[in-house]
């Protein structure tokens, strides 16, 4: 019986002996071995074929993926390949655009001459900021702001389109691109709207946030008239332009630091009972669309 083991035991290691090939071993000691059988245990493993060594160093591949996904996946994001190429604008064309942004907010303007100093004394304190809530009820009353806050959208939408035409004018100085500044501009500021009209609904909110929308509404009519020279002076003059795009840029930032002060005043009744509702909203909904914008321009302009 032990005999017979013994030579079952023997075969089965010779068999092992014979089917091993020369780069089954990751332990072996290569310097000891033939010139021959080091070239055969150190040449690299071509592509495709199985690799008896598993300590050998081979090209990554994502599992059940191909090559080509595997390749696309390590390529970086570029956002100038999503956006529209054409022609750049002649200063020809941008000149008669601001003409008819002129006009449009003139004609904003003339349908009630009165609701530009009600804005601004809205824009200054709190009290005014209600007795003009209370006259804008009604399709006549709040008509005038609806086409003050279109006008500075409009604005808005060419202001973003100049600060990027500065910082890239070589792929961002088309007449897609002013599309795209201007629908971004409406569906940033008409989301929010939206949003918060959602929240008035859903909680017992509704007088508050009724003030906040037109808080925005009366902060965007008075930076809309601040927007119209800018546009002008950031398209036209190029001497000076790279102090006018940070001075604009200064602008808007202290209206919006402003506007949040403002509407913190609003909101302080809620910060002692519902205080982390009131940083939740203000983290999602005013911080980290500023942070998301700031770093896709910051990707634009690589």
């Amino acid at each position: 019986m032990r005999n017979g083991l013994v030579v079952m035991m023997a075969l089965l290691s010779s068999f092992g002996v014979f089917g091993q090939e020369v780069r089954v071993n990751p332990f072996e000691i290569t310097a000891r071995l033939p010139k021959s059988i080091q070239l055969a245990v150190t040449e690299p493993a071509k592509p495709g074929t199985s690799v008896a060594n598993p300590f050998d160093v081979v090209p990554h591949r994502l599992p059940g993926a191909s090559s080509g996904i595997s390749q696309s996946i390590e390529t970086s994001f570029s956002p100038l390949e999503a956006l529209p190429r054409g022609k750049p604008l002649s200063s020809l064309f941008l000149f008669w655009l601001l003409v008819a942004l002129v006009a449009f907010l003139s004609f904003a303007i003339a349908s009630k001459r009165s609701v530009v100093v009600k804005a601004w004394r809205g824009f200054l304190n709190d009290s005014a900021l209600s007795v003009a809530q209370k006259e804008a009820s009604g399709f006549l009353g709040s008509t005038p702001y609806f086409l003050l806050n279109a006008s500075f959208l409009l604005n808005a939408g060419v202001f973003i389109f100049l600060i990027a035409r500065f910082f890239n004018p070589r792929d961002l100085n088309n007449l897609g691109f002013l599309g795209v500044s201007i629908l971004l501009s409406c569906i940033l500021f008409l989301s929010k709207h939206i949003f918060l009209a959602f929240i008035g609904w859903l909680y017992p909110v509704s007088s508050e946030v009724r003030q906040y929308n037109f808080l925005i509404l009366i902060f965007n009519c008075v930076l809309g008239l601040f927007l119209i020279p800018f546009n002008f002076l950031v398209a036209f003059v190029q001497q000076y332009s790279g102090f006018l795009v940070f001075w604009a840029l200064g602008l808007a930032l202290v209206f919006y630091a402003y506007r949040s002060l403002r509407a913190a005043s609003i909101g302080r009744k809620f910060l002692s009972d519902n205080l982390f509702h009131f940083l939740l909203y203000l983290c999602t909904v005013e911080i980290a669309p500023v942070f998301i914008l700031i770093k896709l321009a910051m990707l634009t302009m690589q």
